[in-house]
């Protein structure tokens, strides 16, 4: 499951690194960099600002891969001290799915602000905002709700 992980999360990346890459030159200078949360655009900004969210999402892929070798000391659980161990898988695996939620999530702002300065679409789709938080939050729950059912 792991490898699945791991290549969702790649995959969503390269994505988006291919996304601006392949369009870049074709994008008008300005470019929308923002929606509201009703997928209306609200922000403008030069093209280049793609390749900061290009960047910030390797960040963050980054960051999350890194989680893993943190001291386990570090790393802050909703559970009791004896029960410390058996929930480190559980953070792991919740911390990799949200590591490909989020190389996705950034792939997918990618490829809209790209469709929007070409012209293809006007905006973000309107559940793109509650679907993200219902994954990201729905991820955490379920995750949440394992360690609780570990046995101490």
């Amino acid at each position: 499951m792991k490898a699945l992980r791991e290549t969702i999360a790649a995959f969503g990346v390269l994505f988006s690194i291919a996304t601006v890459a392949m369009h870049y030159a074709e994008l008008p200078n300005r470019i929308p960099t923002h929606f509201n949360a009703h997928g209306v655009v609200n922000g403008w900004g030069d093209k280049s600002s793609l390749w900061t969210l290009v960047g910030v999402a390797c960040g963050v892929y980054l960051v999350m891969t890194l989680f893993r070798f943190l001291p386990a000391k570090a790393i802050s659980l909703p559970v009791p001290a004896e029960r410390r161990v058996a929930a480190m898988p559980i953070a792991f695996a919740m911390v990799g799915w949200m590591k490909a939620e989020m190389a996705w999530i950034f792939a997918a702002d990618t490829w809209f602000l790209v469709a929007v300065a070409q012209g293809h679409c006007k905006g973000l789709i309107p559940w793109f905002t509650p679907v993200v938080l219902v994954t990201l939050s729905g991820t955490v729950a379920y995750y949440f709700w394992q360690m609780t059912r570990i046995e101490g």
